[in-house]
């Protein structure tokens, strides 16, 4: 091979890199985006188990004090007539506001 034979050689060999480091950017781009969604996911999963736990804790912090379902809608429901807002269960039984 002469001069120029390596030279053309040596400019293919640096194009074909310069592909695959390109390529290789690409994906490693698409892969830390997608994990990023998943963790983001994640959170967001992880808060509303969090708020789910939190009500359960509550519910059963009730039930254990002796109270069933039934009493507790009893309760509620006989709350005095002049009491308007008795629609609003969670805020008498001071449970979490669902959001």
């Amino acid at each position: 091979m002469d001069i120029e034979e390596l030279q053309k050689l040596e400019k293919v060999l640096e194009i074909g890199l310069s592909r695959v480091t390109e390529t290789k950017g690409e994906r490693f781009l698409e892969e830390i985006t997608a994990l990023q969604q998943k963790g983001a996911q994640l959170m967001e999963d992880n808060q509303r188990l969090k708020q789910m736990e939190n009500l359960f804790s509550t519910q059963t912090h009730v039930l254990e004090r002796g109270l069933s379902s039934e009493s507790i809608t009893n309760i509620c429901c006989s709350s005095d007539p002049q009491d308007n807002d008795s629609s609003d269960i969670s805020l008498k039984l001071g449970l979490p506001f669902p959001k």
